[in-house]
């Protein structure tokens, strides 16, 4: 009876041990896993971000090109303006200075 109580201890030990076995060697396929689930998810996390990223560039893009349209436009209207005031007082200058040189 005692021989067989010790066989059966054995066993139970036994069977421990390989649960032990077991488990361990699932939690590390467990770890590995989700170091590559986790790889996976940082590779896509990082595209993501790289694509928000040319986004957000070609708009700000977008923008400069808008804004500086808007300010050569108003340059070129200004300086336009300036040339008329220039030509009208050029042309009031030439009509004085004729006029004395004629008087």
């Amino acid at each position: 009876m005692a021989i067989e109580q010790i066989k059966k201890i054995r066993e139970t030990e036994a069977q421990a041990d390989e649960i032990r076995r077991k488990s361990t060697v699932e939690a590390k396929k467990m770890r590995t896993d989700a170091e590559k689930e986790a790889a996976v998810l940082l590779d896509k996390a990082g595209k993501e971000a790289d694509a928000a990223y040319r986004r957000e560039i070609a708009k700000a893009e977008k923008d400069a090109q808008l804004a500086y349209d808007i300010i050569i436009h108003q340059a070129e209207k200004d300086c336009n303006e300036i040339l008329a005031r220039a030509k009208k007082t050029s042309e009031e200058a030439i009509s004085i200075i004729v006029e004395r040189v004629v008087s």
